[in-house]
């Protein structure tokens, strides 16, 4: 592992950043030290742009906006706009899930339903008609999904009604923040933050709580539910993680984004006879599918294995240029979201084709799409298979991959943990009353450079086990803790030793990989889970929430639901809300009397891990268990 003064943790990373160089490929790295000193006003969210009087910013000699907004409300204001991006792009991703659901329920693309008994189990708790055949409880569910997502505001969820904690619903009820389908929500988030509508700072973040729990139950356990039924609940499975594991010899098709659909149909047509053929014809030994960022996250959880294709996961979304910058990947399949502008230009210089997979995806000068259509997807994965052929015959230059690579236990959900306590949670729940294991805190979300790529993120996840508490990884910090070994049963080694009994026990590693960024969702319904074992509300479990890293949208509204939920939420970098005081305090403070959770901001991630101990230790002494004595860790902050 790298020192803080390296660009990445990643000695893999920081080797293609030479290589990148030496090539003249500008990367993140490069364009964000190029960036500094960064806009001050922007970083505290003091900045209006909305009407044509603006830009507006808050500052000593002008206290309010042109219009009278202060920075309370122009903070609020901008926190709700960027929640609600997040919201609408979860919510096009279930929406695309749904519309692939009905067409495999119809016959009409090349999946199956991988997990007919979670399909059924859902569309009886929906209360839908779960005996008849497959197909048409499939298609009843797609529709259900759809409505769902269509209702109006003042309509209860159906997802919300079936799986959220009946405490939880009492909370968001009394708040008035029960909300209807994230369309409604959206519509309703977008018109109150136009110029002088909704001005009133604590309205607009009761607004953001609101459409944070549409969109958890629909954008976030809707989706993995939905993907589970259609691709495959996942199950523990051995793969590989950084940049070593690209082939030299053989066509290389990268699924990179978030929606893994393509990916998934790519994967089954590179095992096609006559399209290996092909690529033996065209000089390669064969076809291989990588994954990066939540697209191969997916994939892992799900594909991962020789007899099934996946040839590993090469890292997060930070990746992405050095990974064309190697000179192995003839094609990347550029699904929704978190494709960089950047990339095009790593792209000119070595072969690598760039198509887009997704409507929602274009680049500048990238003009090849294979946009996915789920009646269309067998024969468009062949296309890109074909099309990746090609571009391997036209390979120049000299391929450099690092040898480094890392093995993974990856596909953890809560039916697999359940199957590897022997058939429930009850383990589990005696772990954490013993202390064996202390907590449980979910490491989830992005990274960034602002915090150094993965360092936050990793040194917090070796922090926590090092003191007994399980961690839960999902979306780009998987791929940092899979790359440092974190997903490897061995680092049991490193964890303290009650979470270091728990886990040789098991066979398990200290770091679940829960996934993708999505997989949330599947945290939430673990924590669920746990707090039903219990017998309590998600907020007084020893539980929290972390994004060390946390970068764009989708984080956001990630962040404002694990609150809602009643978790208290590790941020390293704070969203640009300092620039206004109360708005600051409500959601560090506040809030905490209301949903039971609360933002706990920290950038350093030896302090952040003990602040996370100290709430964990509360919670504990809270529920009457045991605190050793000599762990005590002041909670305040």
């Amino acid at each position: 592992m790298s020192q803080l003064t390296d660009p990445s943790v990643h000695d893999s990373t920081n080797a293609m950043l030479e290589r990148a160089a030496a090539h003249g490929v500008s990367t993140t790295f490069d364009r964000y030290r190029a960036q500094q000193p960064q806009c001050g006003y922007g970083m505290q969210g003091v900045c209006c742009q909305l009407c044509s009087h603006g830009p507006c910013r808050i500052t000593g000699h002008a206290s309010r906006g042109i219009c009278g907004a202060d920075a309370d409300t122009i903070v609020a204001r901008n926190l709700l706009r960027l929640a609600t991006h997040g919201a609408a792009a979860y919510s096009h991703h279930l929406e695309e899930l749904a519309r692939t659901l009905r067409a495999a329920a119809r016959g009409e693309t090349p999946f199956a339903l991988a997990d007919e008994g979670k399909l059924r189990q859902v569309a009886a708790a929906l209360g839908l008609e779960a005996d008849g055949p497959a197909a048409a409880v499939a298609e009843a569910l797609a529709q259900a999904v759809m409505d769902d997502l269509r209702r109006e505001s003042d309509e209860p969820l159906a997802f919300l009604e079936a799986f959220a904690p009946a405490s939880r619903k009492a909370v968001w009820a009394r708040l008035g923040i029960l909300p209807g389908g994230v369309r409604a929500e959206v519509q309703d988030a977008l018109t109150k933050s136009m110029t002088s509508i909704m001005t009133d700072p604590v309205s607009l973040l009761l607004t953001t709580l609101r459409l944070s729990v549409a969109a958890g139950y629909l954008g976030l356990v809707g989706t993995v539910t939905v993907q589970d039924i259609l691709l495959g609940t996942p199950t523990p499975v051995r793969s590989r993680a950084d940049l070593g594991v690209l082939d030299p010899g053989t066509v290389n098709i990268v699924a990179h984004g978030h929606v893994p659909l393509m990916g998934t149909a790519v994967l089954q047509a590179a095992a096609d006879p006559d399209l290996l053929a092909r690529a033996r014809a065209a000089g390669a030994e064969g076809i291989k599918v990588y994954g990066s960022m939540c697209s191969g996250q997916e994939l892992l959880q799900r594909s991962a294995g020789t007899a099934r294709g996946f040839a590993g996961q090469t890292g997060n979304w930070i990746n992405q240029e050095l990974l064309v910058a190697t000179g192995a990947v003839d094609l990347m399949l550029l699904d929704m979201n978190c494709t960089i502008p950047g990339l095009k230009e790593a792209a000119d210089r070595f072969h690598t084709r760039l198509v887009s997979v997704n409507r929602m995806v274009r680049l500048p000068g990238v003009s090849e799409a294979v946009d996915f259509v789920p009646q269309r997807s067998g024969e468009q994965a062949r296309q890109l298979v074909e099309m990746a052929i090609e571009a391997f015959g036209r390979r120049r230059g000299e391929v450099f991959i690092p040898e480094h690579q890392a093995e993974v236990l990856g596909g953890f959900s809560v039916e697999a943990v359940s199957a590897a306590l022997g058939g429930s949670l009850e383990p589990l729940v005696e772990a954490i009353k013993s202390g064996a294991v202390r907590g449980v805190v979910a490491v989830v979300g992005c990274t960034n450079n602002r915090n150094g790529h993965d360092h936050a993120a990793v040194t917090l996840t070796r922090e926590l086990i090092r003191r007994d508490i399980l961690v839960l990884n999902s979306g780009c910090v998987s791929s940092a803790t899979q790359i440092e070994g974190l997903m490897d049963p061995a680092a049991a080694a490193l964890a303290g030793p009650g979470l270091r009994a728990v886990c040789e026990g098991l066979g398990i590693p200290p770091a679940l990989s829960f996934g993708s960024c999505v997989d949330i969702g599947r945290i939430g319904v673990a924590v669920t889970a746990l707090a039903a074992a219990f017998g309590v509300d998600p907020s007084e479990l020893p539980v929290v929430a972390s994004a060390p890293e946390y970068l764009e949208q989708k984080a956001v509204i990630d962040g404002v639901f694990a609150v809602a939920f009643g978790l208290t939420t590790h941020l390293g970098p704070m969203p640009p809300v300092l620039g206004s005081e109360l708005v600051t305090r409500i959601l560090t403070r506040d809030v905490e009397e209301l949903t039971g959770g609360r933002f706990l901001p920290e950038p350093d991630p030896y302090k952040a891990a003990d602040l996370i101990q100290g709430v964990i230790d509360e919670k504990r002494r809270r529920l009457g268990l045991r605190v050793a004595e000599d762990d005590l860790t002041d909670a305040a902050g």
